[in-house]
């Protein structure tokens, strides 16, 4: 394409294609506090459980959380998907384009919806016993599970549709709707679990009842919006959009559910070698992982959609300098939160609840659970700008092959040699060799290109 060819096209393409440096922290900001308000949902349940049914609701929240996380991936990974389309048709400027992507991810929501409700209500009971509960922590579990199972078209409407704000522009809207969702998820628990003591079945039917109502809310912003106009004319299903939007769905889903599949391996290792301590000590690591990944996480998320204008604009050298950027802001931040979890390894322990013993046991456990997050911090953040730019084959590559082959490999290996001190030791381990691979990837890529 000619240099006067690429002109007219971006002149012609989306504005925030055109100059997507402007609008970075536009996307990024609201992604980030997004990213980070959505971890607080299983916290703000299991404080209100804890302090309403003690350690057996704790355990069977703990025990049922994958179930939940398939809830929110199905949602996450379709609208992400979808949201991808849409924002590189709005890169070059087909909003006829952008609007049938939009319409068609809201049909795979609507026929995901009935798929995980019909499969979730014939066979939580048996996924909770594969999942280890049994006795009375199975039956807390089924009354979460039979109130989440019936209502989870709610969470996964709203997990989808947030994205799908994001890609047209509506960050800041997006962001308002999880704030919202939050704090009536919060009054709700307080009401259903410690006022009317509805015990489980409350906290299910609070967090199903915030999201139902955030997803009428964000239904309504894509109703009433003015950079893609809606008609319900666009709501049908294409076979060939629906294949692509599964396609690049993948890596979201596989990235919002790697780290329940990394928690589960982590704890059977934790107690093989270590027993109820080493649990308690990566209780601790979760907890602390668990809230500093989100606002990493959240920089790829908001890079996301700027990356997909750009890409539908070809706008290289756009995506380039967004990639650049959001590299940069993560390196940044991962470092900084990397040193001040070190320097306060000895206080962390404490602030989680953990007991003197354990606290002083964790120690070693803080150090390389830290060491890992500017390493994850950069697959990461490479994860999504691969299947925000088209390229989901290698986003795939990095996001399932770290549960499913890297991480495993790690923790099988590392502590036949070093002991209990081998798990703490796999998690910087593998995202080394994670970004290793990437360093590869990368040349590879420019040799071919040069």
């Amino acid at each position: 394409m000619s240099n006067a060819a690429s002109s007219s096209q971006l002149q012609s393409a989306h504005p925030h294609a055109a100059q997507p440096e402007r609008y970075f922290w536009h996307y990024i900001l609201p992604a980030m506090a997004s990213q980070l308000l959505t971890g607080f949902f299983i916290v703000v349940d299991g404080f209100f459980i804890g302090r309403a049914m003690g350690d057996a609701g704790l355990a069977a929240i703990n025990i049922l959380w994958p179930l939940a996380a398939l809830i929110l991936a199905t949602g996450l990974g379709i609208g992400s998907g979808g949201g991808v389309l849409v924002a590189m048709a709005l890169g070059r400027g087909d909003e006829q384009g952008a609007a049938k992507a939009r319409g068609n991810t809201i049909v795979l929501l609507i026929l995901a919806a009935g798929i995980v409700t019909a499969g979730l209500l014939l066979f939580y009971r048996d996924a909770l016993v594969l999942l280890g509960a049994t006795g009375n922590l199975h039956r807390l579990g089924c009354d979460y599970m039979q109130v989440a199972a019936l209502f989870c078209f709610g969470q996964i409407f709203n997990a989808g549709l947030n994205p799908l704000l994001r890609s047209t522009g509506a960050t800041v809207p997006a962001m308002a709707i999880t704030v919202y969702s939050l704090l009536a998820n919060i009054t709700l628990d307080w009401l259903f679990i410690m006022v009317f003591d509805w015990g489980m079945a409350g906290a299910a039917l609070a967090t199903v009842t915030a999201q139902i109502t955030s997803a009428v809310l964000e239904l309504i912003f894509l109703l009433r919006s003015r950079t893609l106009p809606f008609s319900f004319r666009q709501v049908r299903l294409c076979k060939e959009l629906a294949k692509k939007t599964l396609f690049i769905a993948l890596s979201p889903f596989g990235l919002s559910l790697s780290g329940s599949v990394l928690i589960m391996l982590n704890n059977w290792q934790c107690l093989a070698y270590g027993g109820e301590s080493a649990a308690a000590i990566y209780a601790i690591i979760s907890y602390l992982i668990g809230s500093l990944q989100p606002l990493l996480s959240g920089i790829g998320e908001g890079a996301q959609p700027l990356i997909s204008l750009c890409s539908g604009a070809q706008n290289e050298s756009g995506m380039k300098r967004i990639l650049r950027r959001a590299a940069a802001l993560c390196l940044c931040l991962s470092l900084a939160l990397c040193f001040a979890s070190i320097a306060l390894r000895a206080q962390i322990p404490v602030l989680f609840g953990a007991s003197p013993a354990t606290a002083a046991q964790s120690h070693f456990a803080v150090i390389c659970a830290a060491l890992s997050l500017p390493l994850w911090g950069i697959v990461r953040l490479f994860c999504s700008y691969f299947y925000a730019c088209g390229h989901a084959k290698k986003s795939l590559l990095f996001i399932y092959g770290d549960p499913l082959a890297v991480s495993p490999l790690c923790l099988y290996v590392l502590p036949l040699w070093f002991g209990i001190n081998g798990i703490w030791l796999a998690a910087p381990a593998a995202q080394g060799i994670l970004c290793a691979g990437l360093c590869v990837m990368q040349l590879i890529s420019k040799r071919k290109s040069a």
